[in-house]
């Protein structure tokens, strides 16, 4: 892979970047309690919510490595196959997460929020390993 990556896939990786960030910041926040995405009263199982926390973390940090260099590497396989299996848990994690908070809005007789941000980290998430095999096979792009 010594050419230059294509503009798109430099974009992508970009994206990649800032979406690791931002999913540190998410997860830093709900885990210091500063405006956390749920209600203390109502979390019945703290554990199971600092677990997500500490997985945004964990895949945002993962998304923070420098993905050119590691798909140049032997290891690339594993790589591959570590951002892949966060990336499926992470969903699990976003799918769960929508189901508890409408059964707690049900529970209230109310309705629960459209999950909107759920439903863009799981895609941007669910991106990310193909963003980083294109990183290593950029000429399967044409």
């Amino acid at each position: 892979m010594t050419e230059a990556l294509p503009a798109g896939l430099r974009h992508a990786r970009t994206l990649s970047v800032l979406i690791g960030v931002l999913l540190i910041a998410t997860g830093m926040r709900d885990l210091l309690g500063i405006y956390p995405r749920w209600d203390p009263a109502t979390v019945t199982w703290p554990a199971a919510l600092r677990a997500d926390c500490l997985l945004f973390a964990i895949l945002g940090g993962v998304l923070l490595l420098p993905w050119p260099r590691i798909m140049r590497s032997e290891r690339w396989g594993w790589a591959l196959g570590i951002l892949g299996l966060l990336c499926l848990v992470f969903a699990m994690a976003m799918i769960s997460e929508v189901m508890a908070k409408n059964y707690l809005a049900k529970a209230a007789g109310m309705r629960a929020k459209p999950p909107i941000f759920q439903a863009v980290l799981l895609f941007a998430v669910m991106a990310q390993p193909p963003i980083a095999w294109f990183l290593r096979r950029p000429d399967l792009l044409d």
